[in-house]
């Protein structure tokens, strides 16, 4: 048997004995005795049987590292730029918004009770105007309340006791039904509704005019309107047209010292006190804070 034969088989021996040492201990047994065997046949060991087993164990410990915990990658979130709305897409948003918006204030605006004709004149015109519907239907809407205008007129129908009765009773009728209607909401929601109205009133809508409500709080008067209300009453005025009795009155307050203004500002305090006394029972919160308003008018 030649050397190197025998240098090989004690190497194996060896390599089977060592199977009960730990794993890294035999790789680095292993990893000499082929370096030996190397050095006797004067040829280099094949390295990557050692670092193979290295490499594999190695992988198989970072393996279940990364199992273990993997690091999370920090996702920063990237929003998006807004998109730039076209002038057309931005006049169809405005449009939609003044929609959403009309829809809203007429919501809270609320609707009373149709009325019935309260006048004679009205109550002949609606009667009329019902006789001729019946006898024909080809014309149109315009001309036969035109015809029923000129017939009610040419008549005098408007004096016909029958009409001016039922004028009566129609007048009745709507007030029972306006305060049976009111009472269906709180002082609250009409005074939301008055809001509404005004708004709309602003937006061109000229048919919603306020709702009256005895039960709404009474806003306080000004020191000036405290003495307007004075100086009407006591009947200087009545031969004057309204917008020269302003003048007159707006000319009166001007001239008046502060010791002369004093009691209608006393009267517009109290006034004042009235109005947050009332506003808080009635609504159930607290008024709001008065605009600053000038002395003068």
């Amino acid at each position: 048997m030649s050397l190197q034969r025998v240098a090989r088989a004690s190497a194996l021996r060896r390599l089977c004995l060592g199977d009960a040492s730990p794993l890294q201990t035999r790789v680095t047994t292993i990893y000499s005795q082929l370096a030996r065997l190397s050095l006797t046949s004067n040829s280099r060991p094949s390295t990557p049987v050692a670092g193979s087993i290295r490499s594999v164990h190695a992988g198989q410990r970072s393996q279940s590292y990364a199992t273990e915990a993997k690091p999370t990658k920090d996702k920063k979130s990237t929003k998006k730029p807004a998109r730039q709305l076209t002038e057309k897409q931005k006049e169809a948003k405005e449009k939609k918004e003044s929609r959403e918006l009309l829809k809203q204030l007429k919501t809270t605006a609320l609707q009373p009770p149709k009325k019935l004709p309260q006048t004679s004149r009205a109550v002949a015109t609606q009667s009329k105007l019902n006789e001729l519907k019946t006898q024909s239907s080809s014309r149109s809407p315009v001309e036969t309340f035109k015809e029923a205008v000129e017939q009610v007129t040419a008549q005098r129908l408007a004096e016909a006791d029958r009409f001016i009765e039922q004028a009566e009773k129609n007048r009745a009728a709507n007030e029972a039904s306006y305060e049976a209607w009111l009472l269906q909401y709180t002082p609250i929601q009409i005074k939301q509704a008055n809001t509404a109205r005004k708004h709309l009133r602003r937006l061109g809508h000229k048919k919603y005019y306020g709702i009256h409500d005895e039960r709404l709080v009474k806003a306080p008067l000004s020191p000036y309107l405290w003495f307007m209300k004075e100086r009407h009453e006591s009947g200087d005025f009545k031969h004057l047209a309204v917008k020269d009795a302003s003048l007159r009155l707006s000319g009166e307050w001007k001239d008046l010292t502060d010791a002369e203004k004093k009691p209608y500002f006393d009267k517009a305090g109290r006034d004042q006190d009235r109005y947050r006394e009332e506003y808080r029972e009635v609504y159930g919160e607290d008024a709001p804070l008065p605009k600053a308003k000038s002395t003068n008018p």
